[in-house]
């Protein structure tokens, strides 16, 4: 009845703890298209073509209109 009630309880840290992590990386990654995004709308705004903005960011077209979208 222990050994169970530990298992379950190290399945559930376990599950926790990805959860967790799957959390902070889509956390991170946003931030990172947050940023990405506030460059390119700078980069625009001081006359720069998108390609160069492509060339600066080393994202594509379609990338840079997704993230502008």
């Amino acid at each position: 009845m222990i050994d169970e009630r530990i298992r379950i309880q190290e399945n559930y840290d376990m599950t926790m703890e990805t959860a967790i992590d799957e959390a902070r990386e889509e956390g991170l990654e946003q931030g990172r298209n947050e940023a990405r995004l506030q460059l390119i709308r700078e980069m625009i705004s001081r006359g720069m073509t998108l390609k160069l903005n492509s060339d600066m960011t080393g994202l594509s077209f379609e990338e840079m209109e997704t993230l502008l979208s």
